[in-house]
């Protein structure tokens, strides 16, 4: 098995970090450090933690997808 070390800056780790434990799974078996015991990989979540229906009415300049569809139909 080979091996990379980096040197990173104090400012940097949690970003290198994060990029790291995105990676494709399987890709890396493991990770070490001294300084890794508060770093965690953090789940997605969406800004706004609402989902929008398709009848609702839309809050920009686009219309929904239901609107958008029935104006096709009356073409």
């Amino acid at each position: 098995m080979k091996q990379i070390i980096l040197n990173i800056s104090d400012e940097n780790v949690q970003t290198v970090m994060s990029i790291l434990n995105n990676l494709k799974d399987g890709l890396i078996d493991s990770i070490e450090g001294a300084e890794l015991k508060g770093v965690h990989k953090t789940a997605y979540t969406p800004k706004q933690g609402i989902i929008v229906s398709e009848e609702e009415k839309p809050v920009g300049k686009y219309a929904s997808a239901a609107t958008y569809k029935s104006r096709l139909k009356k073409r």
